[in-house]
């Protein structure tokens, strides 16, 4: 077999049915198999997928195990020489599945890649990019990366010039990950540990050091119906990366420079809010707050069960 094709949905009702329809278009002429796995949603998600997609192999869960856990499960009874994960709340907008198999074919090199993804606005969605230290968290922290995307010197954990060409990557996204079933084996698949946020950057970094490549390949295009708002991470993830590759005391110090981050953006857009009223600034200021007051407070209990 070809292909298997991933998706974990978790009340995902709104998209799943237009998600699945664009997915199996481009999977025609392909020998592939659909597996979904549902986080117990409470909505008509999995009536949806019984009733109008016999095809799809439908594995549902008691409970919520989080997004890794639960495409661990479909990745151990996947079949597919390839592997492609891929959000539900997507919509394949552009490019042929066909021609990125075959370039993973034409690269035995590469593990993996990730396709462009714009939102619902049309605006581009950074969705890959360098992996994580400190200093660029800080450099994050400041907008210098965004300031300066053309400057070797001031990157960031993402890259904010985007590319017409497929360029290798230290990460790419779980939105849309088009890998090779061997690799991701023997990387172990994804780390359980991580409820949601970092699991795909862990991943691919497992990847990278086994000296596979990863690309961000723009010849597929995929639209992502996450609000901007909600990509600010609200949890203990980035600690976890960061206590697993670098050590507890590198992960203490991330939470300052978190903490450090996030009130910079409170005060931000507090003042964007009372300059111009506007009520996205008003919505990323309390989405900004809510982060700091969890990286101020609640950090401690994160750093006991790591």
């Amino acid at each position: 077999m070809d292909l298997s094709i991933i998706l974990v949905t978790f009340n995902s009702s709104s998209f799943i049915r237009e998600c699945l329809r664009s997915i199996l278009e481009q999977a025609k002429g392909i020998d592939h198999e659909m597996i979904v796995v549902d986080n117990a949603s409470g909505d008509e998600t999995c009536r949806i997928i019984e009733r109008e997609f016999l095809q799809i192999i439908l594995v549902k869960n008691d409970v919520n195990l989080g997004f890794a856990a639960a495409n661990n499960l479909a990745l151990r009874r996947a079949r597919g020489e390839f592997i492609l994960l891929i959000n539900p709340d997507t919509h394949w907008h552009g490019g042929e599945m066909g021609k990125a198999l075959q370039f993973l074919r034409d690269h035995p090199e590469t593990g993996g890649l990730g396709a462009r993804l714009i939102l619902e606005d049309g605006s581009w969605q950074k969705s890959h990019g360098n992996f994580p230290t400190l200093f660029r968290e800080l450099k994050e922290a400041l907008y210098l990366p965004r300031f300066f995307p053309g400057s070797k010197w001031l990157k960031g954990m993402f890259i904010y010039r985007e590319k017409r060409e497929p360029i290798v990557v230290d990460w790419v996204s779980c939105t849309f990950f088009l890998g090779r079933r061997d690799v991701m084996a023997e990387a172990g698949f994804l780390d359980e540990r991580y409820f949601m946020y970092y699991e795909d950057i862990d991943l691919s970094k497992k990847i990278r050091e086994r000296r596979k490549n990863l690309y961000y390949y723009p010849g597929i295009e995929v639209v992502h119906f996450q609000k901007s708002p909600q990509i600010y991470d609200k949890g203990g993830s980035p600690y976890l990366y960061f206590h697993k590759h670098f050590g507890l005391p590198f992960a203490k110090i991330l939470r300052w420079v978190l903490v450090f981050k996030f009130l910079l953006r409170v005060v931000i857009f507090s003042m964007l809010t009372f300059l111009t009223r506007r009520e996205v600034f008003r919505e990323k200021r309390n989405l900004n707050g809510r982060s700091l007051k969890f990286h101020l407070f609640d950090a401690g209990r994160v750093f006991k069960e790591l």
